[in-house]
């Protein structure tokens, strides 16, 4: 094979490699402003006044009795004090000691929350309505 003929097939296999390489470019950038649009007319879909929020079960904030029972069961765990209609629940209490016949099942209470100056809780503070 002569070099003139050599140097054809040579350009002439760079120049396939060159329409390959700006095809398949052509075709990502397609593909990717593709994917851009439906990005964006998703986003545009989506309500953006759509807000979270957090409202309990109850719809007016209170909680049952047997609620507050449970709450004053895991003192120990939660490691705050609870005061339910003027009565003092120490976190230190062993869960035999803890004298709850106060407490309605039946009933409602309305919770309100102490927070200290680091905003962790520092008190549950349960009243009957």
């Amino acid at each position: 094979m002569s070099h003139s003929v050599r140097t054809m097939i040579d350009m002439s296999f760079a120049c396939l490699i060159f329409v390959m390489a700006v095809t398949s470019g052509l075709l990502l950038f397609q593909s990717g402003a593709a994917a851009l649009d439906t990005a964006y007319v998703s986003g545009k879909a989506q309500d953006r006044n759509v807000m979270p929020t957090l409202s309990p079960i109850t719809g007016d904030g209170s909680v049952s009795g047997a609620e507050v029972l449970q709450t004053i069961a895991q003192i120990g765990e939660i490691g705050m004090e609870v005061v339910v209609d003027g009565t003092r629940y120490a976190p230190s209490l062993e869960r035999e000691d803890i004298a709850v016949s106060a407490i309605r099942l039946n009933g409602r209470y309305t919770p309100s929350y102490e927070r200290g100056p680091d905003g962790q809780l520092k008190q549950i503070v349960f009243v009957s309505r």
